[in-house]
């Protein structure tokens, strides 16, 4: 099997996409330890994930937005419900709705998960010349707009 740097070299990438796909890999494995330490899927995080941004969510808006069966979402949310990482608790609007929300252990999880680019973030600030930082803040804006 190829190694990525082998594929770079052969696709002759420059440094900088060399750089992203390192990167890339770095954050996919950093990912699949965290899924794999807290037993989840990539589905389940990704609902965990989608709850931490925008709050509490009912199981509709949440099935909605992942275009999957509520049957299929009950499964997934049974699971994380089994693993403390989320909950379910009714609506103080209206007590028929059901809400997820994320747990203590959900919200530690989510911080490990995202250990890994607050860590990229504090090197590359110590790193940069403190005139640099903003416009590489900038550009990073920019691409990913």
């Amino acid at each position: 099997m190829i190694s990525r740097i082998e594929l770079c070299e052969l696709l002759e990438l420059t440094g900088l996409e060399r750089q992203l796909f390192q990167m890339r890999d770095a954050f996919r494995s950093h990912q699949n330890d965290i899924r794999r330490k807290y037993k989840i899927s990539a589905n389940e995080m990704e609902i965990i994930l989608y709850i931490q941004e925008n709050g509490p969510q009912r199981m509709k808006s949440v099935g909605e937005r992942f275009k999957i069966k509520f049957s299929t979402l009950t499964s997934l949310v049974d699971k994380i419900e089994r693993l403390n990482l989320v909950k379910r608790v009714n609506s103080k609007e209206d007590r028929r709705s059901i809400l997820v929300t994320i747990t203590k252990k959900g919200k530690r999880m989510l911080e490990e998960y995202n250990s890994q680019i607050k860590s990229l973030a504090d090197r590359i600030t110590e790193i940069a010349k403190e005139d640099s930082l903003p416009s590489i803040v900038e550009t990073l804006e920019k691409a990913t707009a």
